[in-house]
């Protein structure tokens, strides 16, 4: 009987535990999606659309001033921004009866080094080790519990500081927070680069000023080097500044060679009279001839070759091809870069390649930051593929391509089959990790030449050039297949998750003459695809 009474205890005990289990489960997951249905995410997803077409700081601050009222809740709101060693009120929102100068403070290298870890919001008390005690206490005061920063590399541009209705526990909420100040955080910088690129602009302008009485091969630099300032591809700048050392400066056939951005290696920006060509020599004779030239000095190509026997094969090809000269000419403080040339002798030219030194780093430090966050706007945050604003751009470009060289290109569309399952089962969480998934997948699968972008949602979309229609087929077969044998995994889910895909494709020209139409077409057989039982992949079809 003793024995019974256990186990029947025992029991109802497991049943005890278990229902409360299920019941915080179901409270969490209630809790979950009136968070998201509050947060209004269409709201979000438009304001992600549109900020980098409409980047500027003052769009991008009130857009975001919008959201964090409206769709994520935040009742009460102090943004304070940098502005010469402080950091002063520079937006409110909930508040009433205050002094301007009560939110205005000085700002610490160890505030700007903790605040810079990540854009998630934080609690205010991780920050009181680094403000002033009266402004905390004020802070705390009005009720604002969180702060998450406005910053780029190395520069803060400002805090927010926020009181939300909503659960902010919820990482979907610190996540769209996150999006939120990433992108603030973007029209900053560009601001901040705009700034850069205008005062460099003035500073030339007056120095042309100045020289223009008193030396004119300065004066003439000058031009060239304003001619530069507003080039926004850091490739496209260096040529330009061979084909200014080449044109303008008298500079007769001219070579630059330097250190790649993405990879560090050796790369080359030649040109020469006539057809005459120069191939990229190996790294290893990159790294002597950087060695053996020094920092500022100018060696004849001639004289380094007796110097340094393992120069003399790249010393001879030079030669070969008029190049008389070599210089250090660098593009950043860690990265190198050559500059060799024929024509005028050294002496005449010294001034001119001193200023050009002076400024070559500002002028190309300025196209490579611009274009990370160019990159950053063509990017989606949740799979790392490229976006519906690069989709665009660049299927317009391969059209053009197609069109001038008599070309064919497919366009396939898909999306998963029941994701709103994934997501109503499992949670948002579960659903955002197999479309990362799926982003890895779609990189393994496609060819180099192909373009792969997230449309919207579970959307995607893949551009590929040189395509017919039977290649668009295969490919459609092969990544359905693919994404059927996968294996899909997701935090807090002990199996794994089986998914689908419908396809559907159209090609340029057989189907579609222009990118508004093929995208179109390649929707409707996705769609098509869809309402024949899913897991599909249709080609569209001539009515």
């Amino acid at each position: 009987m003793t024995i019974q009474y256990l186990l029947i205890v025992a029991l109802l005990s497991l049943v005890a535990i278990l229902a409360i289990l299920l019941y915080v489960r179901i409270h969490r997951e209630k809790r979950f999606a009136s968070t998201l249905k509050a947060m209004n995410l269409e709201d979000f997803a438009a304001f992600l659309r549109s900020n980098s077409e409409d980047g500027t700081i003052q769009q991008v601050a009130s857009k975001v001033s919008n959201l964090l009222k409206g769709s994520l809740g935040c009742e009460r709101i102090i943004f304070l921004r940098k502005k010469r060693g402080l950091l002063e009120l520079n937006y409110y929102h909930g508040i009433t009866r205050f002094n301007r100068r009560d939110f205005r403070i000085k700002f610490s290298r160890q505030m700007t080094s903790q605040l810079r870890a990540d854009f998630f919001p934080r609690p205010l008390e991780d920050l009181k080790t680094y403000l002033p005690a009266e402004f905390y206490h004020k802070i705390t005061e009005l009720g604002l519990d969180m702060v998450f920063p406005i910053y780029w590399r190395d520069n803060l541009y400002g805090i927010y500081f926020v009181r939300s209705s909503h659960k902010t526990d919820l990482k979907t909420f610190n996540m769209l927070i996150a999006s939120v100040a990433q992108s603030l955080s973007a029209a900053y910088h560009i601001k901040w680069h705009e700034t850069k690129y205008d005062d460099l602009q003035k500073k030339l302008t007056d120095i042309s000023g100045q020289a223009r009485q008193t030396d004119r091969a300065k004066e003439t630099t000058i031009a060239a080097l304003l001619k530069l300032i507003k080039q926004r591809k850091s490739d496209s700048l260096v040529s330009a500044i061979v084909e200014l050392l080449n044109t303008e400066l008298g500079m007769n056939n001219v070579a630059f060679m330097y250190e790649s951005r993405s990879d560090g290696k050796a790369q080359l920006v030649f040109r020469g009279e006539g057809n005459r060509t120069l191939k990229i020599p190996s790294q290893a004779s990159f790294d002597e001839v950087v060695a053996a030239i020094g920092s500022n000095s100018v060696v004849k190509i001639d004289n380094l070759a007796g110097k340094n026997n393992s120069l003399q094969t790249w010393a001879r090809d030079f030669s070969q091809q008029g190049l008389k000269y070599v210089t250090a000419l660098p593009l950043a403080p860690d990265r190198t870069a050559v500059l060799a040339w024929g024509g005028k002798p050294a002496n005449s030219i010294n001034r001119e390649l001193d200023f050009l030194r002076a400024y070559a780093m500002d002028l190309l430090d300025n196209a490579e930051s611009y274009e990370k966050i160019e990159e950053l706007s063509y990017t989606d945050s949740l799979t790392r593929l490229s976006n519906q604003r690069y989709f665009h751009k660049r299927l317009e470009e391969e059209i053009s391509r197609c069109k001038r060289y008599d070309r064919q290109l497919a366009l396939i569309f898909f999306d998963l089959d029941d994701l709103k399952h994934v997501n109503d089962t499992y949670g948002h969480l579960a659903g955002d990790s197999i479309l990362r998934q799926l982003g890895e997948i779609l990189r393994q699968s496609i060819r180099s030449i192909d373009i792969v972008a997230r449309y919207g949602g579970d959307e995607f979309c893949v551009i590929m050039p040189e395509a017919d229609e039977d290649t668009c087929i295969r490919f459609m077969k092969r990544l359905k297949a693919e994404v059927n044998r996968s294996q899909f995994t997701a935090d807090g889910v002990p199996d794994y998750i089986n998914c689908t895909v419908s396809l559907g494709g159209a090609v340029f020209p057989d189907h579609a003459d222009e990118a508004k139409k093929l995208i179109h077409l390649a929707d409707m057989a996705l769609l098509r695809a869809k309402e024949a039982g899913r897991d599909r992949c249709l080609l569209y079809e001539h009515q």
